[in-house]
C-alpha cells in the first residue's frame, strides 16, 4: 500500500468521514422533515463501515520501525571562571597594605513610631 493512500484511507481519517455523512444525512433528513424515516439513511453510513473494515482487516500487518535514537551530544567542557573577590575586603586589605585607617561610621538611629507634632491628625 502506498504512503499516500494508506494515510487518506486510515481508519481515524475513514472514521471521521463516516461520522461526518451520518450527522449530513440527519440533518438533511430533518431539512426534508422525514421525522424517524431518517433513521433509514442511516444504512449508508453503516454498510461503508462494514465495507471499510472488511478491507481494513485484509491489510496485512506493518510493524512500526522506530528509528535508532542518534548518541547525545558530549557535553562541554567546563568553564573556569574566575574567583569573586569582594570590593569591600579589596578596600579593607588595601587600607591595611598602606597604613591608612578609615574611621568607623556610626549609624544614625531614627526612630520611626514618634511622628512630628505638626503632622499629627487634630484628635
Amino acid at each position: 500500500m502506498t504512503e499516500a493512500r494508506a494515510v487518506l484511507l486510515s481508519l481515524p481519517v475513514v472514521v471521521t468521514l463516516i461520522g461526518v455523512l451520518t450527522l449530513g444525512l440527519i440533518l438533511l433528513g430533518r431539512y426534508w422533515n422525514l421525522g424517524i424515516t431518517t433513521l433509514f439513511l442511516l444504512v449508508i453510513p453503516i454498510a461503508l463501515a462494514v465495507a471499510y473494515l472488511s478491507w481494513y482487516s485484509k491489510l496485512p500487518y506493518e510493524p512500526l520501525r522506530l528509528r535508532p535514537r542518534p548518541a547525545p551530544a558530549p557535553s562541554p567542557p567546563p568553564v573556569v571562571e574566575e574567583p569573586f573577590e569582594d570590593p569591600v575586603e579589596e578596600a579593607d586589605r588595601y587600607s591595611q597594605s598602606t597604613g591608612t585607617s578609615v574611621p568607623a561610621e556610626e549609624p544614625a538611629i531614627v526612630e520611626d513610631d514618634v511622628s512630628p507634632p505638626e503632622s499629627r491628625p487634630p484628635a
